[in-house]
C-alpha cells in the first residue's frame, strides 16, 4: 500500500519512539474526525497494482495492529462521513 496524503490532514504521526531501525516506518498523515462514537484518526492509502489485482482475484484486505490488545478501527473506501 501507498501511504497517500489525506485530504484535511491535521497532523503526520511519525515512528513510536521503540520502533527498530532494521523496519520502515514512514511518517503517516492523518486527518482527526469527531464522531458520535469518539475521534478518530483517519489516513489515506492507494493500493499498488499488484494488490489491486490480487483484491480483484478474490484476495482479502488485512489490518494489522500493533500490540496485544485491539483499538476500535474502521476500514472504508471513498469520503469521509463527518
Amino acid at each position: 500500500m501507498i501511504v497517500k496524503r489525506i485530504a484535511g490532514a491535521t497532523r503526520v504521526l511519525g515512528a513510536p519512539a521503540d520502533w527498530k531501525d532494521d523496519g520502515s516506518c514512514v511518517g503517516l498523515p492523518v486527518r482527526d474526525v469527531a464522531t458520535p462514537e469518539g475521534p478518530f484518526m483517519v489516513s489515506a492509502w492507494e493500493p499498488t497494482p499488484e494488490e489491486l489485482a490480487a483484491l480483484a482475484r478474490g484476495e482479502t484486505l488485512k489490518l494489522w495492529i500493533r500490540g496485544t490488545s485491539h483499538p476500535v478501527v474502521a476500514v472504508s473506501v471513498g469520503d469521509i462521513q463527518e
